[in-house]
Order: C-alpha cells, then sequence, then structure tokens
C-alpha cells in the first residue's frame, strides 16, 4: 500500500501490566484495604472478561464512537458563539445504535441483582423530543413510599457506579403496583 493510500488506525493495546495498574487504581480510588487474595481474585475477574471476550473490538468502539460524540457536544457547546453562522437544526437526531446501547442498559439495570424489587413487566419508551427514556416498572408486589425510595436509592446507585450515558431525572408512583422512572441520555 502507498503511503498516500495508508489508512491512518488508532491502535489500542491492552496488557497485562496496564490491567494490573487499573485495578491497583480501582483498589485506591474506592480506598480499600485489599489482601494478596482478593487483588489476584479481582485482577482474574477483570483479565477473563476482557481477554475473552470475542466482542471486545466493538465494544471498546461503541464506548469511543460515545465518547466522541459526548466530547464533540461538550466542545460545540463551547465553540458555537465564536462562529458567524452556525444553523442548527430544532430537532437532534440521536443515532439508532446510541439509543440501542441505552436501551440495552436499562434492560440490564432493570434485571440486575443490585436492586432489591423484582418486576414483573418493564416497559421502556423513549421519548425523542424530550431525548427522555420513561420506565414503567410493573411490580411483583406493592410498594410503599420506604420500599419506593429504596429502590430510587439503587437505582441511583447502580448508575454511579456503572459507565453510562444515561441520567436519573425523576421517579414517582403510579400505583401500589406500578413506578414510573425518567431518565436523560448525556451525549
Amino acid at each position: 500500500m502507498s503511503e498516500d493510500k495508508k489508512i491512518e488506525t488508532l491502535i489500542f493495546e491492552l496488557d497485562l501490566n496496564s490491567i494490573l495498574e487499573t485495578v491497583g487504581n480501582w483498589f485506591d480510588s474506592k480506598m480499600i484495604h485489599y489482601s494478596d487474595a482478593m487483588f489476584s481474585d479481582y485482577f482474574e475477574n477483570v483479565k477473563s472478561k476482557l481477554l475473552s471476550s470475542e466482542t471486545l473490538d466493538e465494544y471498546l468502539k461503541l464506548r469511543i464512537d460515545e465518547l466522541i460524540f459526548k466530547l464533540l457536544s461538550v466542545y460545540h457547546d463551547k465553540k458555537k458563539p465564536t462562529y458567524e453562522e452556525v444553523t442548527e437544526e430544532e430537532e437532534e437526531l440521536v443515532p439508532a445504535w446510541f439509543l440501542t446501547e441505552r436501551y440495552n442498559e436499562i434492560e440490564e439495570m432493570f434485571r440486575s441483582k443490585f436492586l432489591s424489587h423484582t418486576f414483573a413487566e418493564v416497559e421502556t419508551e423513549y421519548d425523542s423530543v424530550l431525548k427522555k427514556f420513561t420506565i414503567t416498572l410493573h411490580l411483583d408486589k406493592e410498594v410503599d413510599k420506604p420500599g419506593y425510595e429504596v429502590l430510587l436509592n439503587d437505582v441511583q446507585s447502580y448508575l454511579k457506579n456503572r459507565i453510562t450515558l444515561l441520567n436519573f431525572n425523576q421517579g414517582k408512583i403510579i400505583s401500589p403496583f406500578e413506578l414510573e422512572i425518567v431518565f436523560g441520555i448525556d451525549w
């Protein structure tokens, strides 16, 4: 291939030393005092999930695309006043792949054992005008105000401990067996 036709490529190398360092940094940032056995267990967990995944390249590409979208949105908000003519459509188009990933995140969240409730049904609706996801949760058991507060705390903790572009906006009790939670997207 000639020099002028050479495609520039970003290459990301994931080696065991960088995984070790990241696991160590995680323990440090959480201020967890760990034994060698604990560190080894956590390191093996991360290593097995990252290095054995057949779709790691696709996963990383998707996360990089999301990061680029977010970076450009922040940059655009700062820079657009410096350009004379910036015409923007009233309606932004959120790409389908971006929304699909948010749907997947929501589904994973409400299937998670992290939440202290079980759900008979989870309905997810996306409002393209407001760019918000409205989740209607149909519960197996009746929920009261304290139980609802526990669920909201679980959801907020779950999001805080994940790499996600979902933002918790609000929630409410619709009926004793139905709750509604609204998420915005960060992009």
